[in-house]
């Protein structure tokens, strides 16, 4: 069940990630970090298959975190530079 929702936030991160890193009037590091973010969480969720729990419980959930924020951040930006005009 774990490794259930570790999979559906991971890729709902991704797909945050993925939309900002297509915004190509952003600078190459504000596109790039979400996904950074996204993917050290994902590859630190697989640490829980070493039976590792302790560090992926420490690095995921901030990884994701911070990733949700920065490209919610940016998606909500576009949005109102786009309702300005």
């Amino acid at each position: 069940m774990a490794i259930l929702l570790v999979s559906l936030a991971g890729g709902g991160v991704l797909v945050r990630a993925g939309r900002v890193a297509r915004m190509h009037d952003l600078a190459a590091w504000r596109r790039l970090l979400p996904l950074a973010l996204a993917l050290i969480g994902v590859a630190t969720s697989l640490f829980r298959a070493e039976d590792v729990v302790l560090v992926a419980g420490l690095v995921v959930l901030p990884c994701y975190a911070a990733s949700v924020l920065f490209a919610q951040a940016e998606i909500h930006r576009e949005r109102d530079e786009a309702a300005l005009g």
